[in-house]
């Protein structure tokens, strides 16, 4: 049965769904050379490209909640909530060039979190990222994640696997840092060591 796309809010920030007017900017993010650096997006994205994305996206999905963000009347990125079977699922965004900075995404996972625990009843919701993707991290951090485990050779990267960062949430863990890793400082001096290709 698919998903439904519900309307989530946080007062100002709108997780919804996705609709034709994003085509634009969901173009003008996947081009952006930082979007590139850390996401399987084709290096050849079209704008056709993205208006068929956008359709597939928009509408109820079976494995997948794709919301799009909303902040200031305008799109502001996109979050993936994908069900991997076992009562869990794992979470997917970027967020646009102009939104980012302003602990926009933080605030959407933890709208899609709880969605995902109080509404669908899930155990677990899990995030990965390539090693290294600080900023991806600080946002799932920022809602309870645990600092990541490195795994070499984990994730599909531009015809290679490259070593990945993994963590999860369980629906009974505290949803906010806590504990050792309540002060981001402390937590970015554990994170592990970036592979040298991603150091710059």
């Amino acid at each position: 049965m698919p998903f439904v796309i519900p309307l989530l809010s946080d007062g100002t920030l709108t997780l919804r769904p996705h609709r034709s007017s994003d085509v634009e900017p969901v173009f003008a993010r996947s081009v952006d050379p930082l979007t590139r650096k850390w996401t399987t997006i084709p290096l050849d994205y079209t704008p056709a490209m993205a208006q068929e994305y956008v359709a597939a996206i928009s509408v109820p999905q079976e494995d997948a909640v794709s919301w799009a963000l909303e902040a200031d009347g305008c799109y502001a990125g996109t979050l993936d909530l994908r069900y991997q079977g076992a009562n869990s699922g794992n979470l997917g965004f970027v967020t646009s060039p102009a939104f980012r900075g302003r602990g926009l995404m933080s605030r959407a996972v933890a709208l899609a979190v709880g969605h995902a625990f109080d509404d669908l009843g899930w155990d677990v919701v899990t995030w990965s990222a390539n090693a290294g993707n600080t900023g991806s991290y600080k946002s799932v951090w920022r809602n309870g994640f645990p600092p990541p485990i490195a795994v070499p050779h984990f994730l599909a990267h531009r015809g290679k696997m490259v070593e990945g960062w993994i963590s999860s949430l369980a629906s009974t863990d505290p949803r906010q840092p806590s504990g050792a890793w309540e002060r981001w400082d402390d937590v970015a001096a554990r994170l592990p060591a970036q592979p040298a290709s991603t150091v710059r």
